[in-house]
């Protein structure tokens, strides 16, 4: 779930940025400084449609893995973690959050619009929230408050940023949800240079933000059209770097979970979801392994887990999700066939 963030967003000053043209260098560091991690990946080809369906039903799987344990801190999660036991919120094991619910619109609105229609995302996102969901995160609460009173979602989130300032403006709430829009757009990147910020901007005006949906967009896109998860994760890497907060993510991409903690008091900070996902992309492993040790490092678990697990299952494909997490997700059914209606997109040049 998405948090508006307190405190500085900056704990410590991260390395400047190395030589630029070893931007494509980022996943081959952390495979040596890992020990040699590399993305276990299936022994056959993947088709696109199975990438885009993996994609959509990662982030979900990943959401409810991590549900009944966000914001606890690594040390008190247990081990081995309980994968869909326990309930969230007084509801079912296998339960999705705010991330899905919201994602679920994304893909939605992309599939019935046939392409990125930003209003029509918005009024998704307003008629669920007007639903009183269990959980919304606070700056897209206080975003939809005021779309709900007849206000452009875009303004209104560029006037709280300017308001409210950046220490408390970079939370995870559009980082969160926002994988299947680089699926949808994989043989589109110049489209989706333009549309993921965009994306951002409609709730998560601030740059940082806008940098780490570009970074996790380019990432699920490359994935989707079958390239390595090392390159995802360099492409990404590479598009954030001029951007703010771009070099801060190539630092916590391999920093995060270590040299950085992400159960702290700044749990909800966009980059720190971001670089989560990207590291356990690299690092690799089996997806169930892969994905349970993210959500071990505590903090925001549900937001992690989703991207993480939207990035992973894009590298690995619906076919390879473990099927006895998907026989315990609340709506399998439902996301998936939602899901189904991205291909076409994804499949467009």
């Amino acid at each position: 779930m998405a948090r508006s963030v307190g405190g500085s967003h900056v704990l410590v000053p991260f390395p400047a940025s190395r030589d630029r043209s070893l931007k494509v260098g980022v996943a081959d560091r952390i495979a040596g400084e890992r020990g040699g991690y590399k993305a276990t990946l299936p022994a056959v080809a993947l088709d696109l449609p199975d990438r885009v369906v993996g994609c959509v039903v990662g982030l979900a799987l990943g959401d409810a893995l991590g549900a009944p344990f966000e914001f606890r801190r690594a040390g008190d999660i247990p081990q081995p973690l309980p994968a869909f036991t326990l309930p969230w919120q007084g509801l079912p094991a296998g339960t999705t959050t705010d991330d899905t619910a919201m994602a679920r619109n994304l893909v939605r609105s992309l599939a019935e619009r046939d392409g990125f229609d930003p209003q029509d995302l918005v009024a998704r996102h307003l008629a669920w929230f007007k639903t009183d969901p269990p959980d919304v995160g606070n700056l897209t609460r206080r975003v939809l408050g005021r779309v709900a009173e007849g206000r452009p979602a875009d303004e209104v989130a560029r006037e709280l940023w300017e308001r409210r300032g950046p220490e408390v403006s970079a939370g995870n709430g559009s980082v969160m949800y926002c994988a299947p829009l680089g699926a949808a757009f994989a043989h589109r990147p110049e489209e989706l240079a333009e549309a993921a910020p965009r994306l951002s901007a409609l709730t998560h005006y601030d740059p940082r933000c806008r940098t780490a949906v570009l970074a996790l967009t380019v990432a699920a896109g490359s994935l989707v059209r079958g390239e390595d998860p090392g390159r995802a994760c360099s492409e990404a890497v590479a598009a954030a770097l001029p951007l703010d907060g771009g070099e801060e993510l190539e630092y916590l991409v391999q920093a995060v979970g270590e040299a950085r903690r992400v159960d702290g008091p700044d749990q909800g900070f966009c980059l720190f979801a971001a670089a989560v996902g990207l590291q356990a992309l690299v690092r690799g492993g089996p997806f169930d392994r892969a994905l349970s040790r993210v959500v071990a490092l505590g903090g925001d678990t549900d937001t992690n887990g989703a991207v993480a697990g939207a990035l992973l299952g894009s590298a690995v494909g619906r076919s390879n999700l473990p099927e006895a997490w998907l026989a315990r997700l609340i709506d399998r059914d439902a996301i998936e066939h939602e899901a189904q209606g991205l291909v076409p997109l994804a499949a467009r040049r």
